[in-house]
């Protein structure tokens, strides 16, 4: 019975150990990504982000004034 209960007893502690290492990986991960987002928050902040790129001006030929009259059966796609 006491091989049982000391067995049980192992078992557990390694468990424990186990159970803690995760925890304390997962803490560290933790502030890793806490120090990431202040840099996004500051960067944020700064309006680094936010900037949007310039439009370029495009050139567009203006037409050409009308200069005389049309019939309308003269003019393609007219119903």
């Amino acid at each position: 019975m006491n091989g049982l209960i000391n067995s049980t007893a192992k078992m557990l502690a390694e468990r424990d150990d186990t159970l803690e290492y995760m925890v304390l990986a997962m803490k560290k991960e933790i502030e890793e990504l806490k120090g990431e987002l202040t840099i996004y928050k500051a960067t944020l902040s700064n309006g680094m982000l936010t900037l949007k790129p310039n439009q370029q001006a495009m050139d567009v030929p203006k037409p050409e004034n009308f200069k005389s009259a049309r019939f309308a059966r003269d003019v393609d796609n007219f119903l």
